[in-house]
């Protein structure tokens, strides 16, 4: 991925955001515990992985067989559909951030000044959120219950994510 469309990727990414919660979209509640989201994003999950695993080197794996380190990892990814589908499709919203903001960072890398802003949101919303709210679950949920409690702060939220959408969006233009 080159810088350009990685910025392209963040302004669809932020715009996105910015309209589910400057709306306070009611689908920002219902995705938590929904079994279709839940499984489309798994589905987005696996295949990501599946692709970042296949495309590694075999030092990465340590000289194992490709297949075995696939199935060790790919088969708990199947089977916590499962045995632990509660909030699976928030988990797997920050695993899908995290996997974003590294694709974000590869495509920077080397190509200061111009990859700053990229390199922001990655660690400063993209890594930081993807990764607590991986982590913790309930932390989301608090986080969206107390923005969507009050018009001015999804709305607050909702511009800002507009405005750092917009600034991703000048960042693809200048380097179209």
């Amino acid at each position: 991925m080159k810088l350009g469309e990685a910025y392209l990727l963040l302004t669809i990414v932020l715009a996105l955001a910015g309209w589910l919660f400057f709306k306070a979209s009611p689908w920002l509640q219902s995705f938590r515990r929904d079994r279709w989201t839940t499984l489309i994003f798994l589905s987005a999950v696996i295949v990501w992985l599946t692709w970042h695993l296949w495309h590694l080197s075999e030092a990465d794996i340590l000289g194992l067989p490709r297949s075995w380190v696939m199935g060790v990892i790919l088969i708990p990814c199947f089977l916590s559909y499962y045995f632990m589908p509660d909030f699976l499709a928030v988990r797997c919203l920050g695993a899908l951030m995290l996997f974003t903001a590294r694709a974000v960072l590869d495509a920077g890398y080397g190509h200061l000044p111009h990859s700053l802003w990229a390199a922001s949101v990655s660690y400063g919303i993209l890594g930081f959120f993807g990764l607590w709210w991986a982590a913790s679950p309930v932390a989301f949920n608090q986080h969206c219950d107390a923005l969507l409690k009050s018009a001015s702060r999804h709305k607050t939220v909702g511009g800002l994510l507009f405005l750092c959408s917009a600034v991703s969006l000048y960042q693809f233009i200048k380097l179209s």
